[in-house]
C-alpha cells in the first residue's frame, strides 16, 4: 500500500487542490493527516478528496466542531480523531501519528510502531531508527519556508520519500518576510530576540 501523509496546511486551498491531483496520478491508498486545517473548508476538501483519510488535530484548527461535521457528512471519505496524536493501523503498517514533535522519542522508544508520523515544526524529515520509519512531511502550505512538502510511504518496499508539490504557493513574501524581521524574529518565523517592552512616560 502506498500511504500519503500530509501536514500543516493552513488553510492553503491552492497547494491543497494540486496535492490531491497529484495523489491521484500516484496510486495512493491512504491519506494521514497530521494536524492544522485551520477551518472546515479544508476539512472538506479534504474529506471529499476520493481517498480514505485518517486525520488528527493540530494547534492551529479553527472551528474542531465544524471540522468534524465535514468528516461525518453523508460522501465524506475522512475520519478525524478528536487528538492530536493517535494509532492508526492498515496494511499491518502500525502508526504512531502525533502533531508535535515531544511525543517521537517516546514512540519510537516504546518498539510498538513501524512508522512515527509527525508535523507542526514544518521541518521535512525522514530517518530510519531501529527499523522504524520517523518521518516529518513538512508544510503542505509552504507558509514558513516557503516550498510545500508532503511525503509517500510504501508498506511493500518499507521505504518513505519525500515529496516537493510542482505548483506551489507560499504567502512567505519577501514583504512579510521583512516585517517579521523588523518584529524580531528570524528568517524561518521563529522568535529570536526579546521584544522591547515600554517603559512609558
Amino acid at each position: 500500500m502506498r500511504f500519503a501523509i500530509l501536514s500543516d496546511i493552513h488553510e492553503n486551498y491552492h497547494n491543497l487542490l494540486l496535492c490531491i491531483q497529484q495523489m491521484r496520478t500516484q496510486q495512493i491508498d491512504q491519506v494521514l493527516f497530521l494536524g492544522d486545517f485551520m477551518n472546515a473548508g479544508i476539512a472538506r476538501m479534504l474529506a471529499t478528496a476520493g481517498f480514505p483519510v485518517f486525520a488528527i488535530y493540530g494547534n492551529n484548527d479553527g472551528d474542531k466542531l465544524a471540522i468534524y461535521h465535514e468528516s461525518i457528512k453523508g460522501d465524506s471519505t475522512m475520519r478525524v480523531h478528536p487528538r492530536t496524536y493517535a494509532e492508526f493501523t492498515r496494511d499491518r503498517v502500525r502508526f504512531f501519528l502525533t502533531h508535535h514533535d515531544d511525543l517521537v522519542d517516546i514512540a519510537v522508544a516504546s518498539g510498538r510502531y513501524d512508522a512515527v508520523c509527525f508535523g507542526h515544526t514544518h521541518r521535512r524529515s525522514v530517518e530510519n531508527r531501529n527499523g522504524c520509519i520517523v518521518v516529518n512531511p513538512g508544510e503542505l502550505s509552504a507558509h514558513k519556508y516557503g516550498v510545500a512538502t508532503y511525503a509517500i510511504l510504501d508498506s511493500q518496499q518499507k521505504s518513505c520519500r519525500l515529496m516537493e508539490l510542482e505548483g506551489g504557493v507560499t504567502v512567505r513574501t519577501e514583504a512579510v518576510a521583512l516585517e517579521y524581521q523588523a518584529l524580531g524574529f528570524d528568517e524561518h518565523f521563529g522568535f529570536t530576540k526579546p521584544r522591547q517592552e515600554s517603559t512609558g512616560a
